[in-house]
């Protein structure tokens, strides 16, 4: 992440937002209105008054600056907010294919007369695999909308959150900051985490494919050889649980800090 402009901040996964130096230098001119009429209300020493106008500024510009040097201690293997999108759909879509052949692979077993009976141990056969493969279709087809309503929103919200922040509302500021980063920091890493075997999707081999009634006699046992991935898989899961719990608890704990 870096500073691409004046007003600019790049997070790690090239999503950027705005930081309008003219809402902010308006914000900091009412903070110091208001140590102003502290001063003259409480009768408070000049230098007191000044050195905590001065601490709040330096607070804002020391999270600012941790904001755009985050990349710097975050391994990012992706370098833009369609890069993470096309991923996490990637999974999303080889789960489903592979749903969808091994369905098409029973329903024609089903279609083939005396031979349908079978259908059923193929189903069984299928079972262990399907269960993994529908429990990532439905995650990541929730990570995949989460991340698009944060390369849409997310700008605004982290804008938000640091003219809160600058407005002396550190405990709100902070909390929206650290969550929002922690999000989107975690949607980065997990989609440069999760590595899949396409083969599906691509219509490699057995996935390829198109399964008829009677000649679809021993797809079952293709398909179940075909999956050679499945501890992959296991992980893709993983990673999706360990997100879910630990990008907004982290992000939410570093907001807490800020807001100290």
């Amino acid at each position: 992440m870096f500073l691409e402009s004046a007003n600019q901040i790049v997070l790690p996964g090239g999503l950027a937002f705005d930081w309008n130096s003219a809402v902010t230098i308006a914000i900091l001119a009412i903070v110091a209105l208001i140590e102003t009429l502290k001063l003259f209300g409480r009768v408070q020493r000049l230098e007191a008054a000044l050195a905590d106008v001065l601490k709040e500024i330096a607070i804002l510009f020391t999270v600012m600056f941790f904001i755009a040097n985050l990349w710097q201690f975050v391994p990012v293997k992706v370098t833009s907010p369609q890069d993470v999108v096309n991923k996490l759909d990637q999974v999303v879509e080889e789960a489903y294919c592979r749903i969808v052949k091994m369905e098409q692979c029973v329903a024609n077993l089903r279609l083939s007369g005396p031979l349908g009976s079978y259908a059923g141990y193929a189903e069984a056969k299928f079972s262990k695999f399907k269960t993994l493969f529908e429990q990532a279709v439905w995650m990541y087809s929730q990570l995949l909308g989460l991340a698009r309503y944060i390369i849409t929103y997310g700008p605004t919200i982290l804008a938000s959150g640091m003219l809160i922040y600058a407005a002396w509302l550190r405990k709100v500021g902070g909390v929206i900051i650290g969550i929002f980063i922690g999000l989107w920091v975690g949607l980065v890493l997990l989609a440069g985490a999760v590595q899949i075997n396409t083969s599906c999707s691509d219509k490699v081999g057995v996935w390829g494919e198109n399964f008829m009634p009677v000649t679809c006699q021993g797809c079952d046992d293709r398909i179940v050889n075909a999956i050679t991935d499945y501890e992959q898989w296991q992980l893709v899961i993983a990673y999706a649980w360990l997100f879910l719990i630990a990008a907004p608890t982290i992000g939410g704990a570093i907001g807490y800090l800020l807001g100290l």
